[in-house]
């Protein structure tokens, strides 16, 4: 089965491509919060914080395309 978004592609290896992606979800939580839509706003969080932790443990140091 293939990923929707595979979070291991070369794209996102760039530190500045993977912090202002989490940046981003981070920012539209709190455009969720101040709405009032409490349902999206844990939403964007937990892909925030899951997005973070799966940038943080990824190595994109090989030099194969493959990680």
């Amino acid at each position: 089965m293939k990923k929707l978004i595979n979070l291991e592609d070369r794209f996102f290896a760039p530190l500045w491509i993977r912090a202002t992606i989490v940046l981003l979800l981070g920012f539209w939580t709190l455009i969720e919060l101040f709405a009032g839509a409490q349902g999206w706003a844990a939403f964007f969080a937990a892909l925030a914080v899951f997005s973070a932790w799966r940038f943080a443990v990824i190595d994109y140091t090989s030099e194969d395309g493959e990680t």
